[in-house]
């Protein structure tokens, strides 16, 4: 019998992972890393329990009531309305959250969708609302001027080698810093594709650090080398990034006397922060705030925001 029910078991799972990419529109996406995306994008990390069980809590979440679909339909529903596709005419749920930060402060601040629009609710009503998210969300868009909660879309290429400048968000230095640690910056300004926003002030990207030299003899200094890895366009599409030559030259013509060389970087100090402040005792430190100039590494097909007053 425990044979039996193990035969069956395995040929149920068998069938459940063929069958699972034919569904979803990403056919090299398996249903529970579906599942763990939108968790994260909610919540900021991935969920415990069974996939069905983390499914109707997203569902209860979201929508604040279970869809009676088979599992695999649910799943690509909610994704595709969480996470959005660039062919949609429709803006996601991730690119008006995105929106609504925008009209409210021109930034975005990144992490759990559910903690921004919290957090949102707070700013403007002083406490967070209850009900669904997305009717929550709706609610957001229409004080955000978007009475009848759609959101403009146009699906437009951001070129490559488009170059914008980035913030620091946590402090870098020779003393503390280490080969493979995360670089968290967010974009300064915002980006258009002619009347169309890809990437709104405030939003995030990750680097890594690629190399730290330590201050050597002789006066040797320190140095930090870093690799810009992507940053979050408006429909959370993943932007890559490099330090080209079209960067480095933005970034020297502007550079004045706030401006140090780091690590083949022009690094821009804030206001009060001249380039001597970067270098203490042949060591080196960026500080929270600072600015260099960044482009884009290749043609990234997105949905970007039709702006209007």
């Amino acid at each position: 019998m425990k044979r039996k029910l193990a035969t069956l078991l395995l040929t149920f799972v068998f069938c459940f992972t063929m069958v699972m990419p034919g569904f979803a529109n990403d056919v090299n996406l398996p249903v529970a890393d579906k599942i763990g995306a939108m968790e994260k994008l909610l919540y900021g990390t991935e969920q415990s329990g069974s996939l069905i069980q983390r499914m109707d809590s997203l569902e209860d979440d979201v929508y604040g009531a279970l869809t009676t679909d088979a599992i695999l339909n649910r799943v690509d529903n909610m994704y595709d309305y969480l996470e959005g596709t660039p062919e949609s005419g429709e803006a996601s749920f991730a690119t008006k959250l995105n929106v609504v930060e925008w009209r409210m402060n021109e930034s975005m601040s990144g992490g759990p969708a559910k903690n921004r629009i919290e957090a949102t609710e707070k700013l403007l009503f002083g406490q967070a609302q209850s009900g669904s998210l997305s009717g929550r969300l709706e609610e957001l868009l229409k004080l955000a001027s978007y009475s009848d909660g759609n959101v403009p879309v146009q699906q437009v290429t951001l070129p490559k080698d488009s170059v914008f400048k980035i913030a620091f968000t946590s402090e870098l230095s020779t003393k503390m810093s280490r080969q493979g640690d995360t670089v968290n910056f967010k974009a300064a300004d915002n980006l258009y594709v002619n009347d169309v926003l890809v990437l709104p002030k405030g939003a995030t990207g990750v680097g890594v650090i690629k190399k730290v030299v330590q201050p050597g003899i002789f006066g040797k200094d320190g140095r930090i080398d870093i690799t810009f890895t992507y940053i979050y366009g408006v429909d959370g599409t993943k932007i890559p990034l490099t330090v080209g030559e079209l960067a480095k030259q933005k970034a020297e013509s502007i550079a004045g006397a706030a401006g140090v060389a780091i690590g083949g970087m022009i690094i821009l100090g804030p206001v009060g922060v001249v380039g001597g402040a970067f270098v203490k005792g042949n060591s080196v430190t960026i500080p929270v705030g600072c600015e260099t100039y960044v482009q884009t590494s290749e043609d990234v097909t997105m949905q970007g925001v039709v702006y209007s007053e």
